[in-house]
């Protein structure tokens, strides 16, 4: 499946499931009145659950291709690439193989791999996305990695140094 097949899928998936909440909870406040006053609405039959859940997809989503997407866009060569990110070769070469496997890189990984690319903050939310994370508010070491690649600084190892200063932990090489 290619990424952007993969992404609207995923779309679907959570589309079905808002869809379906919006449809109740729109019954409810047509029959009772009070939906968002405390009222919980009805619970979905069981069949239904079962058909939504039968379309979730435990194949995980390919990030290679995006990650050659962004190598040939930038001219960087793969072996560059996970050099200057401080992933080792062994872990790129699961990544490459991941749809066939089933290997999940961290997203700590995946940050290395988007900063090594220079990628924005939406181009990196979108890499975070293929592989099921994403950048949280709520973590300081997100925020330090987001508000560096909103001034266009990609240094890893900088990178890596603020969160240790800041937080007493590693991040990207945990």
């Amino acid at each position: 499946m290619t990424n952007d097949k993969c992404v609207i899928e995923n779309l679907r998936e959570n589309y079905l499931e808002i869809i379906s909440n919006y449809i109740i909870t729109a019954y409810a406040t047509s029959c009772h009145g009070f939906a968002g006053l405390g009222y919980t609405p009805p619970l979905l039959p069981l069949r239904t659950i079962k058909n939504i859940v039968k379309s979730f997809s435990d194949t995980p989503c390919d990030l290679y291709p995006s990650i050659i997407k962004y190598c040939e866009a930038k001219d960087i060569a793969e072996n560059e690439l996970y050099k200057k990110a401080h992933v080792s070769k062994t872990v790129f070469s699961k990544i490459r193989s991941m749809k066939d496997t089933g290997y999940k890189p961290s997203k700590s990984t995946i940050l290395c791999l988007c900063l090594a690319l220079e990628l924005n903050n939406s181009e990196t939310e979108v890499m975070l996305n293929i592989a099921g994370y994403s950048l949280s508010n709520d973590i300081i070491a997100d925020k330090i990695v987001s508000y560096c690649i909103s001034k266009r600084y990609y240094d890893v190892y900088d990178i890596e140094n603020l969160i240790l200063e800041k937080t007493g932990g590693a991040y990207l090489y945990s």
